[in-house]
């Protein structure tokens, strides 16, 4: 497989089910000295620069946070996902891929994301509870 090479900023979008509506959390920015967000620098708060959330005109927030929701319906996410782009230098926003099951650590991206748009971690983890039984049966 060959894809093209996009230079820009990792940037993320928590999707997130509160009462029975989808919901997006504010995007979450990461930037690094080093020559790509590798291994290192997100294992190691040292070598990264995380903003959320981001600095960003209101119309690539507004663009990023459709399409996250967008990407989550296509792929029959539930409950809650994470939709991680790229944002290059002439503003194109690519989709990388999205998390059907991003992690839920206390320091991870979906509780940073929750914490700037003021929802305490306890908080995040019951909207995501509420939705663990919900899901309609899969039909092929």
């Amino acid at each position: 497989m060959v894809e093209e090479f996009v230079p820009g900023i990792p940037a993320t979008v928590g999707v997130l089910e509160v009462n029975g509506e989808l919901t997006t959390l504010p995007v979450h920015t990461v930037e690094t000295d080093r020559e790509f967000y590798d291994y290192e620098a997100k294992h190691d708060l040292s070598l990264r620069r995380e903003t959320c959330p981001a600095d960003l005109p209101d119309l690539v927030v507004t663009r990023m946070s459709q399409v996250a929701l967008r990407v989550h319906r296509l792929v029959g996410a539930h409950g809650v996902s994470r939709v991680d782009f790229l944002i290059a230098p002439s503003g194109r926003t690519p989709v990388l891929e999205i998390n059907t099951v991003p992690g839920l650590s206390e320091l991870g991206n979906l509780a940073t994301m929750a914490k700037a748009a003021d929802m305490p971690y306890e908080e995040l983890i019951v909207h995501v509870l509420d939705t663990a039984f919900t899901k309609p049966a899969y039909v092929p």
